[in-house]
């Protein structure tokens, strides 16, 4: 990932109007009920609402576009702040989480827990944090950035031992879990228990801006989703 595409900083939500345009609004009253006929557009919903609590969601990007990933997982954390959650970011030591780019995106820094794990630990020594963390029942929302580990140190993550663990925790403790990985699109989930993979993708605004999409890969609640896209400020290298 790299470390100027960390720095993609969340400004709003997408105008709803996009929505509109793409003809969505039509058939809001039917989807608000449940009741959209076959083939008709999903309402778009802010994907803070699909990452529910007692879920694991995995964020995945290509290696060129992990910039977006963490700049969504950034948002998330946000959000959960904002509803009095605590929250805790677990990455391998030396990993690309950016303090300033937080601050400006409207984290506080001092109600985020942020663990560093010896990069030798690899996925396990990630997850173990994390279960720590859960087992706690002091945390709202853990983010485990799985995507700095090197190339295929993700893959022993995708035990269900693990995953059985955190998934279990996330339940009991009513709390969310967000793992980010790096991967192509048409890779495989990291597991069976994994309930809903979003790939985000960035796509430059002419205004200097971006634009977020997170596209859905896996949903194992099996209903249509259609998360809505953000628009995001990114520093002056990238503007």
């Amino acid at each position: 990932m790299a470390l100027a595409a960390l720095r993609l900083l969340p400004t709003a939500a997408a105008a709803s109007s996009e929505s509109e345009e793409a003809g969505g609004s039509d058939q809001a009253s039917f989807v608000g009920a449940g009741l959209a006929p076959v083939g008709a557009p999903v309402e778009p919903v802010e994907l803070a609402e699909l990452v529910t609590p007692g879920r694991l969601v995995e964020l995945s990007s290509p290696p060129s576009g992990g910039g977006a990933c963490i700049s969504t997982a950034a948002s998330l954390l946000r959000r959960a702040q904002r509803e009095g959650e605590t929250t805790a970011w677990v990455q391998p030591r030396g990993g690309m989480l950016y303090p300033p780019d937080l601050h400006e995106a409207g984290i506080d820094l001092e109600a985020l827990v942020v663990v560093h794990v010896p990069e030798d630990e690899g996925a396990a020594g990630l997850c173990k944090a994390a279960e720590l963390l859960l087992r706690s029942s002091a945390f709202g929302l853990v983010v485990v950035d799985l995507g700095s580990l090197p190339s295929g140190g993700a893959r022993s993550a995708s035990r269900t031992s693990w995953q059985g663990r955190l998934l279990g925790l996330s339940r009991q403790h009513d709390s969310r879990v967000i793992l980010l990985t790096e991967k192509p699109s048409d890779a495989d989930s990291l597991g069976p228990l994994i309930g809903l993979r979003v790939e985000p993708q960035r796509i430059r605004r002419a205004d200097g801006s971006f634009t977020v999409e997170p596209h859905v890969l896996k949903n194992k609640s099996g209903a249509p989703v259609s998360p809505a896209a953000s628009r995001f400020v990114g520093p002056p290298g990238l503007r």
